[in-house]
């Protein structure tokens, strides 16, 4: 953290329009490997995170706040972590946006998790991971939004409270007690 922030001053310095800190973009290119705490990434709601070949971990810290964060998927692809020690508190909401053109492969690992969920809601062309809409609770502390069907979700179980039929996948754990799902290209 401290050097991605003295890297920010210094952009200021050299740019005419100074940006708030949560509207900064970050980018975690080939080879580079940026980990961040929960708390540390709310100071970046709704600001934005580029993958093009990094890696981004992100570790679950007490935290009594929802923090939203986008993440642009470019050409390079790469890998997404998240590290649960303890479930105290705290969700992240992360919205994959893919760049323009970019069918770039990501790989979302769960470390810590039994199984791990994915929705599709025909409806809106969106796909959850980690939100269950029924009477199930989520085994973790991560929700991840992305556009369209990318596991070809069909498989639909009815759920109490609701008027459709869910559209729903489960993931189990391997040995590990970590969840492994891959964004196809």
């Amino acid at each position: 953290m401290p050097m991605i922030r003295l890297a920010q001053a210094r952009s200021r310095r050299e740019s005419r329009q100074p940006w708030p800190t949560h509207l900064q973009s970050i980018l975690a290119s080939h080879g580079a490997w940026l980990s961040m705490d929960l708390s540390e990434l709310h100071e970046w709601n709704q600001g934005l995170f580029g993958l093009d070949g990094g890696t981004i971990a992100i570790n679950h810290s007490v935290s009594d706040t929802v923090t939203i964060l986008p993440v642009e998927i470019r050409p390079g692809g790469g890998s997404l972590i998240f590290r649960d020690v303890e479930k105290t508190g705290g969700i992240l909401l992360l919205h994959l946006i893919r760049a323009h053109k970019s069918h770039a492969c990501v790989q979302l690992v769960f470390q810590n998790c039994a199984r791990q969920f994915a929705c599709y809601d025909p409806m809106t062309d969106m796909t959850l991971v980690g939100l269950v809409p029924d009477d199930e609770k989520p085994d973790g502390w991560i929700a991840v939004r992305l556009h369209g069907n990318p596991w070809q979700i069909a498989n639909s179980d009815a759920c109490r409270g609701t008027r459709a039929p869910i559209l729903k996948r489960e993931w189990h754990a391997g040995e590990h007690d970590t969840v492994i799902l891959r964004l196809p290209a």
